[in-house]
């Protein structure tokens, strides 16, 4: 910052409040000048219009009204005065027609004053004018503006002639205001006055405000502009980076407390910096050697932050994931938005497939205490691991050890699943039971060990003779069931049978091996449930096995009914 502005702006500053005051003081003096002019003249003006009733009273008094229309028309002539008029009530001009005589010789009964040889009525203000009715109403004397024909400024004086006891005997009393003086005059010269008034008190205020300006500038130059600058070097060269600066204490106490108020703040920023960097720098080193991905931007959306583990699982440089931004970081910018805005898989996580790695991305937006967005951040883990142990443990969890087929709990859950299925869409579905026949003289023979075969035998049998979407589970002991979702009883029995004579085809160590088998269809059986449906299937399985065993029988609904 230029420190010699800071002087320019406070001499200005200064300047312009003097301005405001002088120019307000300026106004108020002008204004109260015009005001006083204005008064001197109008106070004039009334002299003016005294002088000239005094002179009526005298004359009329006297009895020589017949020189007033003489005395009337050389008022008119008076210097300054562009129109002198005396009015009647009724606004027309007195003393120029023969009314007012009529009038007071018709009062007094006799011809006291006579009537003038030619009569030439003039109508100079209508009768209801305004301005004329409160002039005689109020007995007030009015002034009001006008044009002239050339447009100049007017001013008209309308003075009311208040009737005295002595004219009372000729022009009675019923009235309080017995005529009308109006005066027209031009402003030209009050305004020729006027405008002198404020070019000297212009030019004197214009004076003073300039020595005060350069009085009070060199006055806070000194004072306050030069420790003001030397605090301004110091934040320039603080922002700069060199927070070891301080100033000196000088100036007035004030100024020499800022001074030691902003030395403080100095060295407390520069222990703050300090602190700040040394704990930049061990989260630095704790992002730069974490072992999950982050990826963080401003609140203008440019990535700022990215951390070698980023590079590292999405694959790209730093300088390439900065300049694709922030919702590029999988090519996929709907991803992204989803994760910012909570709309995941699992709100602001999901597991993204990426190079052959399952990645969880968990991504939101930074706001402050205000709830504004700062910024957003990613971190990215690497779970490849986890969910190859996770689906490991759920095979586990689900599968028989032994044969190597679906568990009896996993058998439980997927029947009852499929059963609902089948009677919400009115698909048809299907269950084989079966077991080995004389599996008890295999154990008691051969031994349990070769009872396991025979079960291992049939767990590969039977990933061989099913479908891809049919589920082989174990019952228990040497009972097997499978469920055939969508298969009709010809479906069972196809399934069935296939899987009959590729048992009864084959050996173990040996030994030939066959099975009985119960099947049971839904909804050809009106069964209530899946467990019902089971039932069907048993009881299908027991009659094969009274028919002989290495035999299919399919459960009925008279057998069911039975």
């Amino acid at each position: 910052m230029n420190t010699s502005r800071l002087r320019h702006k406070i001499l200005l500053a200064v300047g312009l409040v003097l301005l405001a005051v002088f120019s307000s003081i300026a106004y108020f003096y002008t204004s109260h000048q015009e005001r006083m002019i204005l008064q001197e003249y109008k106070r004039s003006l009334h002299t003016m219009t005294s002088s000239v009733v005094s002179g009526i009273e005298s004359i009329m008094l006297e009895n020589h009204a017949e020189i007033m229309q003489e005395y009337a028309n050389r008022l008119k002539s008076i210097p300054g005065v562009m129109e002198f008029v005396i009015l009647r009530r009724d606004g027309s001009e007195a003393f120029r027609d023969d009314a007012t005589i009529a009038s007071v010789n018709a009062r007094l009964g006799g011809e006291m004053f006579q009537p003038r040889t030619s009569a030439e009525p003039v109508q100079v203000m209508a009768s209801d004018d305004p301005r004329l009715v409160a002039a005689k109403n109020t007995g007030l004397e009015t002034y009001f503006e006008t044009s002239g024909e050339h447009g100049q400024r007017l001013q008209v004086f309308l003075d009311p002639v208040m009737i005295k006891p002595a004219c009372q005997r000729c022009h009675g009393n019923e009235h309080a205001v017995q005529g009308i003086i109006r005066i027209t005059s031009s402003l030209a010269g009050i305004e020729a006055e006027v405008l002198r008034s404020r070019i000297h008190s212009i030019a004197l205020i214009g004076l003073s405000l300039i020595l005060t300006t350069l009085v009070i500038g060199y006055m806070l130059g000194r004072s306050v502009v030069r420790p003001i600058e030397a605090l301004t070097k110091a934040m320039t060269r603080i922002s700069a980076g060199e927070l070891d600066q301080r100033v000196p204490l000088r100036g007035g106490r004030e100024i020499r407390h800022m001074a030691e108020s902003f030395n403080s703040m100095t060295a407390q920023l520069q222990k703050g910096y300090e602190l700040m960097s040394r704990e930049k720098d061990k989260l630095a080193t704790v992002i730069r050697s974490a072992q999950e991905a982050i990826v963080v931007t401003d609140a203008g959306g440019i990535v700022v932050l990215v951390n070698p583990a980023a590079e590292e699982l999405l694959g790209k440089s730093a300088e390439r994931i900065r300049s694709d931004g922030f919702r590029m970081l999988f090519d996929d910018p709907a991803l992204m938005e989803r994760l910012i805005v909570g709309q995941g898989t699992e709100g602001h996580s999901e597991v993204v497939r990426c190079r052959g790695r399952s990645l969880l991305v968990t991504a939101a937006e930074i706001d402050d205490e205000g709830g504004q967005p700062i910024g957003a951040a990613a971190q990215i883990r690497d779970v490849t691991e986890e969910r190859r142990l996770l689906d490991e443990l759920r095979h586990i969890s689900i599968t028989d050890a032994l044969t190597g087929v679906f568990n009896r709990r996993h058998l439980d859950e997927r029947l009852v699943a499929e059963f609902a299925r089948a009677s919400r869409y009115g698909t048809p579905l299907s269950v084989l039971l079966f077991d080995v026949d004389h599996f008890k003289r295999f154990n008691d023979t051969y031994g349990h060990d070769q009872g396991d075969r025979v079960l291992q035998a049939m767990g590969r049998a039977m990933h061989a003779s099913m479908r891809q979407y049919d589920i082989p589970c174990r019952y228990g002991g040497e009972e097997f069931v499978v469920i055939l979702p969508e298969a009709d009883e010809q479906g069972a029995i196809s399934v069935g049978e296939r899987l009959r004579l590729r048992i009864e085809a084959m050996t173990v160590d040996g030994l030939k091996v066959t099975i009985s088998l119960g099947a049971a269809c839904y909804p050809k059986l009106a069964v209530s449930g899946p467990e019902a449906l089971l039932e069907a299937a048993d009881a299908a399985l027991y009659r094969a096995k009274e028919g002989g065993r290495n035999r299919l029988e399919v459960a009925s609904p008279a057998a069911s009914e039975a």
